[in-house]
């Protein structure tokens, strides 16, 4: 706060006086390298500035990467950017566009678990306007920010020892009415806040007096009288005055804020209310065509639970639903706030298309554009990582669609961009981003993500097939394929694979069951005593269950010469009665070796202590329960290394 403090000495000697107390404190903190500081020195609002972080005397000293939550107080309403810092020789920066009409500036600086708010200092900046006074509302905010405790609704990011007393506060009201006497309402409800928390008859008639005051002035706006309104409710909680205000309010401004603030409540209550879909979707439509979202209404709709992310979300799947592209796009091609997109790309695009499949490439992808219109716009035209973020992670599904669409070129600008986040450590995009190469005819760089793919023991059935395929095409035959695989393998994936399975290795009881399996065999668990028994509980509805089944099929191929390893794979939990025609033709359909046991009223799963699926266990040949793990993370390669290997620690008797 150095810069800012400097400033404020050297524009008024009326504030000479409030500094001095800290003049001790300044003097310590200038024998010391300066933490943080903004450059320019002295930047205007829309300037683009460099923030610099010097950690070296700081708790993030040694991080090896930084952020930072900028809080900032624009146009009197407390904001929020995160953003991310680059190392520099020995000091950490980012560029930032101060934003119109921003006062103050906050940063709150991470790295994992550690957090530097700059303790009694701060790290806070208040910005000049072009006519060199401090810009409105700076002062105002520096003073709140410090008195979260005495003005409701002021973040708490600011190191607790920085906090002052209301005296303090109502000493930063003043400076603000002195370099902007128009804010006269809008630090009503600090100063009324800081005169109620001092509670002593001398203030409370003070600020009575003022509020009387402010409300006999003449051609009062209507902002003025709801800040008034504000403090009689909020702050005094005298309910019967309150009321008094609010009804002139209304009737001096019946098409003013406060009015439409009240029925846009009033409408969006209409989407609750809703017993029908048709009548959720009428009333969310109707609440967006006539209330549009607004960001100078976001308090008042966080305040009151009005949600625009539910109401687009409503709209997205409904119109998807019902295959309505014209007000699917109508609606989404101009979403608001942000916010609203990650809930709309999951419920209408990843759910019908990934998880129900009740949507084909084609049918999804002129909805999947109107979305990657719409987020590119917020990319581009927004600084800040929040708004990057949700687009990388939504890239690989943009690029599975665009490549099922066998649109290569246009899907490969969002499968790199996947790939330049995700380093080869998610199969799926892996699988995607594979297809993407072979569709362009990238033969080279097809190789090289084939094999780093492998490498990271992030492969599919289907990379691990082409794989194979293009060796032998290399080679003229398979001969050394199994080598080369070998050869591939990153030896820090390998180590850590085999650290984590002998962490999950235990030994407890496991309930005996008898089953019967697709050919109508009666199976045994106890009888299988003396050999290893891989456990697969999966259901017919269960997407990561059918996901894994490649990567097992691995697994039982390793294995399918030892007489002394045995797979089952137990169908549970399942929504229909019969399933044995079911389960025989989807194993012949998908040529999945598999022995299937029909768990039809889930007895044997549960007394195994199956919930969630899928889930896997190996029983040892002592016929105790070894190992015990629940889910898919979507590796073929990485499943299959990992059954294999638990099957080896118990092989070798341990």
């Amino acid at each position: 706060m150095r810069n800012m403090k400097n400033r404020v000495m050297k524009t008024t000697s009326i504030l000479a006086w409030a500094l001095m107390s800290c003049s001790v404190a300044l003097a310590q903190q200038q024998k010391q390298p300066q933490v943080f500081k903004v450059i320019p020195e002295f930047p205007k609002e829309q300037d683009t500035v460099q923030l610099i972080y010097d950690a070296r005397n700081t708790v993030l000293k040694d991080a090896e990467d930084i952020s930072a939550q900028l809080t900032g107080y624009t146009d009197f309403k407390w904001t929020t950017t995160d953003l991310k810092f680059t190392k520099n020789d020995s000091v950490w920066t980012a560029k930032y566009i101060l934003p119109a009409h921003l006062g103050l500036m906050n940063l709150v600086f991470k790295s994992g678990t550690l957090v530097d708010k700059g303790g009694e200092q701060t790290y806070s900046y208040i910005l000049s306007a072009n006519d060199k006074r401090q810009m409105s509302g700076g002062m105002l905010g520096w003073g709140m920010l410090r008195a979260p405790h005495i003005v409701a609704g002021v973040p708490y990011v600011v190191d607790s020892t920085s906090y002052k007393t209301d005296e303090i506060l109502l000493m930063w009201v003043k400076y603000e009415l002195q370099y902007h006497p128009e804010n006269r309402f809008r630090v009503l409800y600090a100063a009324a806040s800081a005169l109620k928390h001092m509670n002593t008859p001398e203030s409370l008639a003070k600020l009575d007096k003022e509020l009387n005051t402010l409300e006999q002035i003449p051609d009062i706006r209507e902002e003025d009288l709801l800040e008034i309104y504000r403090v009689y409710k909020n702050v005094l909680k005298e309910s019967t005055k309150a009321e008094e205000i609010r009804q002139k309010i209304v009737a001096q401004f019946p098409n003013g804020q406060y009015v439409k603030d009240q029925q846009r409540l009033a409408d969006f209550n209409l989407i609750q209310k809703a017993k029908t879909d048709d009548e959720r979707l009428k009333a969310a439509t109707d609440f967006i065509d006539k209330h549009p979202y607004q960001e100078a209404e976001v308090a008042f709709n966080e305040a009151n639970r009005i949600s625009y992310i539910s109401a687009y979300w409503i709209i997205s799947v409904y119109t998807s639903m019902k295959k309505d592209l014209a007000n699917y796009s109508k609606y989404m091609s101009k979403i608001a706030p942000y916010e609203a997109l990650s809930n709309v790309i999951y419920r209408s695009l990843d759910v019908p298309y990934i998880s129900q499949k009740s949507m084909g490439p084609v049918e999804i992808l002129p909805y999947a554009r109107v979305i990657m219109e719409r987020l590119n716009y917020y990319k581009d035209n927004f600084q800040g990582d929040k708004y990057a973020t949700l687009y990388y992670s939504s890239a690989p599904l943009f690029a599975k669609i665009l490549v099922d669409n066998k649109l290569y070129d246009e899907a490969f600008v969002y499968a790199a961009a996947a790939q330049s986040t995700a380093s080869y450590k998610n199969a799926d995009l892996n699988d995607t981003y594979v297809r993407v190469l072979e569709g362009q005819g990238k033969a080279k760089e097809l190789q090289m993500a084939l094999e780093k793919s492998y490498a990271m023991n992030q492969s599919s059935t289907y990379m691990l097939e082409l794989m194979k395929k293009s060796y032998s095409l290399r080679h003229k035959s398979d001969k050394g394929y199994d080598q080369y695989l070998a050869g591939l393998k990153n030896a820090d994936k390998g180590k850590e694979l085999k650290e984590k399975v002998q962490k999950l290795l235990i030994n407890k009881d496991i309930a005996d069951f008898e089953l019967l399996d697709q050919y109508g065999k009666k199976v045994r668990l106890s009888a299988q005593k003396g050999k290893i028994v891989v456990l697969d509980f999966w259901a017919s509805w269960c997407a990561p269950c059918k996901g894994a089944f490649p990567g097992m099929k691995l697994a039982v191929d390793h294995f399918k010469n030892d007489p002394n390893v045995v797979f089952y794979f137990i169908n549970t939990q399942e929504r229909k009665s019969d399933m044995k025609d079911y389960v025989t033709n989807y194993m012949k359909e998908n040529n999945y070796p598999f022995t299937v046991l029909l768990d039809a009223d889930s007895k044997a799963s549960k007394a195994a202590g199956v919930g969630p699926i899928p889930h896997k266990m190996v029983v040892g040949p002592n016929g105790k329960l070894r190992f015990s793990e629940v889910g898919y993370m979507g590796s073929t390669s990485e499943l299959a290394d990992e059954i294999i290997e638990m099957v080896n620690i118990l092989k070798a008797g341990k």
